[in-house]
């Protein structure tokens, strides 16, 4: 016959946690008598008690006694199970407490125990099949809740379809009378006097007002037809200096100082230049008006091979494009400017969604800067620093299964 008990040989983390000296050292022997039997076994005597064992070790499973000196009944449970999430709990009830058992399983318990009903295998056994339904009903969460993820990209890439189909429509009927406007407005400023100042004066406004409406139009153009890409291999530090060199103007004008911390070991990648640039001058400018009174803007670039702990690091990074041991080049742009509000940040890249309406903002630049980084396979996300300021990050991977080659990680700006 095969000795059942041999079977068990995971050996376990136990938490106990119960008042009286009986129970406790009947669990003890149980737990322990066993070869097969945890390896780790502590007990705790309150609650309060437990929560610190809890968070000063780990632990497989903490089996619970609901009645304890500082908490009594259900309570003892979800006090628990709100504060150690995922931790597995087995309760341990009275002899012929199987309601109070079943309402445990409701509120969170991964099962519960009689006293006096359970004998060395069938605690080890329970114990064990506890921790794997903690896995599973973990692993369900995640799935759904990747689902719900997934269900809110759909619906966001419909929505942002539809707002492209409806932008060109738009752009494309107002364009032509624009021009036209455009073509009138400069050949009777040609006729006119251009000494008289308050004729200057209206000429320049209606020019800078069609100017306006006309940047509109080709951010409404550049948000809807962003599938064709002319992409070759190049040198992302050349298109960081032209996008700086574009904004350079903005940048004396509202006294920002640029600081470039540039990685020297980045290889060409296939990127459009054009649109890259594009994204970094809508960053830049973002940067410029973050900080009216002037301040300090720093663009900073490296590469690296993605680890565990960058992972742990950015939460942010989209773990379905960029995965461990993948080789990726990031860009920051960080400003210490007055960030951006807790209630905003979910929607900076939603179309026309803009906090600088009054001072001509459409709404559209970030919008763009997504769309530009999704095709072609990168990120953009933006967060703000805890010191204070913004951070916006560019994520672009090599394409080069030489990733070894940039293995160093000379620089720690994540």
């Amino acid at each position: 016959m095969i000795n059942q008990e041999n079977k068990i040989s995971k050996h376990l983390r136990v938490l106990v946690v119960d008042d009286n000296d009986v129970d406790l050292r009947m669990l003890e022997a149980m737990l322990t008598e066993n070869e097969a039997g945890p390896c780790f076994f502590r007990c705790a005597t309150s609650l309060a008690d437990a929560m610190e064992s809890l968070t000063e070790q780990d632990f497989d499973v903490v089996v619970l006694d609901l009645n304890l000196p500082d908490s009594q009944g259900e309570q003892t449970l979800i006090e628990l199970n709100k504060k150690f999430p995922l931790i597995t709990i087995v309760v341990n009830t009275g002899a012929y407490e199987d309601e109070v058992g079943v309402i445990s399983l409701r509120l969170g318990a991964q099962d519960f125990l009689n006293k006096g009903k359970y004998n060395s295998y069938t605690l080890n056994k329970s114990l064990l099949y506890a921790i794997e339904r903690k896995r599973l009903e973990l692993e369900l969460k995640m799935a759904y809740d990747n689902l719900k993820d997934l269900q809110s990209q759909l619906v966001q890439a419909e929505k942002m379809r539809v707002v492209g189909v409806l932008a060109s429509g738009i752009a494309h009927e107002v364009k032509n009378p624009l021009a036209t406007i455009l073509y009138g407005i400069t050949y009777l400023s040609e006729k006119f006097d251009k000494n008289k100042e308050d004729i200057r004066i209206v000429f320049e406004s209606m020019l800078e007002a069609i100017n306006r409406a006309n940047n509109i139009i080709t951010d409404l153009l550049n948000f809807s037809g962003l599938t064709r890409l002319n992409k070759k291999m190049e040198d992302l530090k050349d298109v960081l200096e032209k996008a700086i060199s574009l904004v350079r103007h903005e940048l004396d004008k509202h006294h920002i100082k640029l600081i470039k911390i540039f990685d020297s070991n980045i290889p060409k990648i296939e990127i459009d230049s054009a649109r890259i640039e594009q994204v970094m001058v809508n960053l830049l400018i973002n940067a410029i008006f973050a900080m009216p009174d002037g301040g300090e803007v720093v663009v900073t670039s490296q590469i690296f091979i993605l680890s565990t702990e960058d992972l742990k690091k950015m939460p942010e990074l989209n773990q379905n494009i960029f995965y461990l041991g993948q080789t990726i080049i990031m860009i920051h742009v960080d400003d210490k400017g007055c960030g951006i509000p807790d209630n905003e940040i979910d929607k900076i890249f939603e179309p026309f969604f803009t906090t600088r309406r009054s001072r001509g903002g459409v709404g559209l630049g970030l919008a763009v800067s997504k769309n530009i980084m999704d095709i072609h396979g990168g990120q953009i996300f933006i967060s703000n620093k805890k010191e204070g300021g913004v951070r916006a990050t560019l994520v672009f991977s090599v394409n080069s299964n030489k990733g070894d080659e940039y293995g160093k990680k000379t620089n720690s700006y994540c």
